[in-house]
């Protein structure tokens, strides 16, 4: 028997799954590879080896190691961190880093989104319990790579990653472009590709392309979120979550022993809440900024891998937004607009003490994004959109996260110092040369759309949605990727 080109492990992601199984299929069938699928919990153990009985996966393995190993008495406390030591040696991270995007052991690390919902796996783990499990979790994954003799790691979690970049595995996960409809393969859990980058300065002397609106998923998401905060909604959502609770309990399943229920049923309720005190506390729209010098500063979601998983060394909100006003040259304002998927997570009295900085208002939470980055003088972000959509229109953009897919345009400025900051603000607000501004974004969209491949009308909503052809660019592009990469396994990665 022929041996597989390339050995490829999967994980299934919620968001993508419909689509990865897609790819998967047209993996094997175009390029030989074999792969092997991980999921996480029995009940989604079930459900794809029931669709695999034909399917494209060699095998599949349960992964949900970290949350199911918990909750493990009995544990030698000394034992479990001399372990915990000795991974983060081999690994070159701590165990804490990893925890700080999850969403239940890395609540307390979600400083501005304290009503996200509480988890029996939150309140009932102590620590020991936490780096045990994400210490299995890692023992886990290497034992996978070495028994199978994976050559590259797909859409895997965080502990996967590390664990493969140790070993010299390939690892690329599928991460929006934030242009249209546009993806890439990024080469690490910081959905960085240095490609991008690679493409943009071989455009150097090229036009560029202008970016209309803001990108599909963005558009998507807004769409579904107005009517989310509607009471009529509200109600529908707490009954579905009763009926879903039961559900679950009757069948045993493992996502009721997660949140708990009354903590989701008060989500929705502060949710609801929430909207309405924004809808009186941040009347400031667009036109009434006219006439004013303003920086743009869009708050991110929390919990949330595209705040804490992007930027790990900096997720502090309340603590950039207090630094920008102190810094900001006097008549100059801070306009501060809610994420539509914090409302109802922040904690008390949060946008009262952001309200009382003299020079910050408030932004309407439904202004769109889109225009508030092009019209405002500066735009202040971590890892956000907003900053791609401000260089394309020639407005700044001073950074605090340090592997956004603009970072390396001249003229966006990344904090590393805060001491820097208010130097950062006077360039931006009174030396910008808007016009090399636009044209270096512009370029920036270019070089995307060059490096990445269009998923056409998918929009992790209806996972249905998508094209052939997608599938077909989407193979095309990972292996590109990967027969371009320098060679980790010494494995035949190309087709």
């Amino acid at each position: 028997m022929t041996e597989p080109k390339i050995k490829i492990a999967l994980s299934a992601r919620s968001q993508s799954r419909m689509f990865m199984a897609a790819l998967a299929s047209e993996l094997k069938q175009r390029y030989g590879a074999e792969l092997h699928l991980y999921c996480f919990g029995q009940q989604e153990l079930q459900h794809y080896q029931k669709l695999n009985a034909d399917g494209p996966y060699a095998t599949i393995t349960d992964a949900n190691i970290v949350l199911r190993r918990c909750f493990e008495t009995g544990l030698d406390e000394e034992a479990v961190f001399n372990k915990a030591r000795d991974m983060e040696r081999r690994l070159g991270i701590t165990i804490n880093r990893l925890i700080v995007p999850d969403r239940h052991f890395g609540r307390g690390y979600s400083l501005a989104g304290y009503y996200h919902p509480r988890s029996r796996y939150s309140e009932c783990t102590s620590y020991a319990q936490a780096v045990h499990a994400y210490c299995e979790s890692l023992a886990f994954w290497e034992a996978e790579f070495l028994r199978k003799g994976i050559d590259l790691c797909l859409d895997g979690s965080r502990e996967a990653f590390h664990m493969a970049r140790k070993m010299g595995i390939s690892y690329r996960v599928l991460v929006g472009s934030r242009f249209q409809n546009y993806h890439n393969w990024a080469i690490n859990d910081h959905y960085e590709n240095p490609k991008i980058e690679e493409r943009w300065r071989e455009l150097m002397d090229s036009d560029g392309l202008e970016m209309a609106e803001p990108y599909l998923a963005h558009q998507a998401n807004r769409k579904r979120s107005l009517t989310r905060v509607k009471l009529t909604q509200i109600t529908k959502n707490i009954v579905l979550t009763a009926l879903r609770y039961t559900y679950w309990n009757v069948r045993g399943y493992e996502k009721a022993k997660g949140y708990y229920f009354w903590g989701t049923v008060l989500y929705h309720i502060r949710l609801w809440m929430a909207h309405r005190h924004m809808r009186r506390l941040a009347k400031i729209k667009l036109p009434d900024l006219a006439g004013k010098r303003f920086v743009y500063y869009p708050l991110h979601v929390e919990p949330e891998t595209a705040l804490h998983g992007l930027s790990p060394e900096y997720f502090y909100q309340h603590a950039l937004i207090a630094a920008v006003s102190r810094d900001l040259p006097a008549g100059v304002y801070l306009a501060v607009k809610e994420a539509y998927g914090s409302l109802g997570r922040r904690p008390a009295n949060f946008y009262r003490q952001v309200a009382d900085l003299k020079n910050v208002v408030w932004l309407d939470v439904w202004e769109r994004g889109f225009d508030c980055a092009r019209q405002a003088d500066a735009v202040v972000t971590i890892c956000g959109s907003a900053g791609l959509e401000a260089v394309t229109s020639g407005t700044p953009v001073i950074a605090f996260g340090r592997h956004n897919i603009y970072n390396f345009l001249p003229s966006v400025r990344v904090v590393e110092d805060e001491t820097n900051l208010a130097e950062y603000l006077q360039s931006a607000l009174f030396e910008n040369d808007a016009e090399r501004v636009s044209a270096e974004g512009q370029r920036l969209v270019q070089a995307i759309v060059d490096v990445a491949f269009d998923m056409g009308n998918y929009d992790y909503i209806q996972l249905n949605q998508f094209e052939s052809d997608a599938v077909r660019q989407a193979a095309e592009a990972l292996m590109e990727s990967i027969s371009r990469a320098p060679q980790q396994s010494g494995k035949q990665l190309s087709a």
